[in-house]
């Protein structure tokens, strides 16, 4: 019974520990003629390719980029 309890304490610990970080979305975007590939990382509540999208799309329009596609978004920072 003891292992039983260690195995589900530790469980949710490692369930709590990847429920807090954030999501990273990789995307490809571009600036003027410049074509750019890299990550993001963005808040848990977005961590589909669906609500990244927005989120992705505003922060690199407000650096005067325009984003093509999210490629991924996976869990944890």
């Amino acid at each position: 019974m003891k292992n039983a309890s260690f195995i589900l304490a530790l469980a949710l610990g490692v369930f709590a520990t990847t429920a807090a970080s954030a999501c990273v979305a990789e995307y490809k975007a571009k600036k003027g003629g410049q074509y750019v590939h890299s990550r993001m990382s963005i808040p848990e509540s977005a961590c589909s390719v669906g609500a990244a999208t927005p989120i992705v799309a505003g922060t690199l329009a407000s650096q005067g980029m325009q984003l093509l596609a999210i490629v991924k978004v996976t869990p944890g920072g």
